[in-house]
């Protein structure tokens, strides 16, 4: 029997049910496996030692060696697509998601049939942080916002290890009064600032959490998660490419000044940056 641990460019990674997974190594992609010879826990300290140093994601790379090593056999490499739904409303939450290069957006919808981003997460936490507290999930829908890798657990393992109190406790904790600081941030800037000052602050934290490459988003998906018009997205994305701040074309945008994004930006930019960088 085999078990598909991902999904890439139209063919599916496959892997024995009783091997371990490797989980992606941030620098090319590439995992690292230990001699067949190895085993026990010395084996998966010395690996966790020198695998959650590679790892993009950062809140597992912010845990010490031996943490690690008992999260690694659960740690399960995907890839996830754009528009893909890793939660629907009110659903039991299976597994708990660390985006790599991902970036998952939570969108409340309206009673209209609109809909608004509250938060998003990238490389800096994870996805399900309610289903691992062990709390009613919240009532919005989790959608990939950029398509990327990412690695998951499932839940209960995620619970086990934060109940045994040591440092995933912590930097779960910790996260998550980043996040609480971010919603709350989101929720005044969604309501006093302008169009354009939102699609500066919002390009710079999407790029923030997926990297330098150029976001494949198009002007309908940006105006969904800011709660707004299309109209008013692509006239504010039209004065920034006119201006040379940013560059865009058949759904692609790319940042050209990001001193000049950032000048354009909401107050607020300075607060949200900070929650990318929260288990650094």
């Amino acid at each position: 029997m085999e078990n598909h641990i991902g999904k890439t460019d139209g063919y599916i990674r496959k892997q024995p049910r009783d091997a371990r997974p490797a989980p992606a190594a941030a620098a090319d992609g590439a995992a690292q496996r230990a001699p067949s010879s190895a085993s026990g826990p010395d084996w998966r300290r010395a690996e966790g030692d020198s695998l959650n140093l590679l790892l993009a994601n950062r809140l597992l790379s912010a845990l010490p060696a031996e943490e690690f090593s008992h999260l690694f056999p659960h740690l399960e490499p995907v890839s996830l697509a754009a528009g893909e739904v890793l939660y629907k409303l009110d659903e039991e939450m299976r597994y708990a998601y660390f985006p790599e290069t991902a970036v998952v957006s939570h969108l409340y919808i309206l009673s209209e049939g609109g809909m608004t981003e509250a938060d998003m997460v990238g490389r800096e936490g994870l996805t399900g942080l309610s289903a691992v507290f062990n709390v009613p999930p919240p009532s919005y829908v989790s959608e990939v916002a950029l398509s990327g890798s990412a690695l998951r657990a499932r839940v209960e393992v995620l619970r086990q290890e934060f109940a045994r109190g040591g440092a995933f406790q912590q930097v779960l904790l910790k996260y998550a009064a980043a996040r609480i600081a971010l919603l709350s941030r989101r929720a005044v800037c969604n309501g006093n600032h302008r169009v354009e000052e939102r699609l500066c602050t919002w390009l710079l934290m999407m790029y923030d959490r997926a990297g330098d490459a150029p976001l494949a988003l198009t002007h309908e998906r940006i105006s969904r998660h800011l709660g707004t018009r299309r109209a008013g997205v692509t006239g504010a994305a039209t004065m920034l490419r006119d201006r040379g701040v940013i560059d865009y074309t058949r759904g692609h945008i790319r940042i050209a000044d990001r001193a000049a994004l950032e000048a354009t930006a909401c107050e607020c930019y300075p607060a949200v940056r900070e929650s990318a960088n929260i288990a650094r």
